[in-house]
């Protein structure tokens, strides 16, 4: 359970589940506010993918020694 909880994808992954849920719940949500959020969500799996990648540079780096 430790390992998905530091998962990057798995934080994605609920983020975009809970904006469906959300949509499905209230489909007539005031368009701006949906703007914001997916705003919100592009900076979550920009977040996301950056830490994902320094992650992967920083065991590329460690196997070469």
């Amino acid at each position: 359970m430790d390992i998905l909880i530091r998962d990057p994808k798995f934080w994605t992954a609920v983020v975009l589940l809970l904006k469906v849920i959300l949509f499905y719940v209230i489909p007539d949500f005031p368009p701006d506010i949906w703007t914001a959020i997916d705003a919100i969500i592009a900076v979550v799996i920009g977040a996301l993918a950056g830490s994902s990648a320094k992650r992967v540079i920083a065991a590329r780096r460690a196997a070469k020694g």
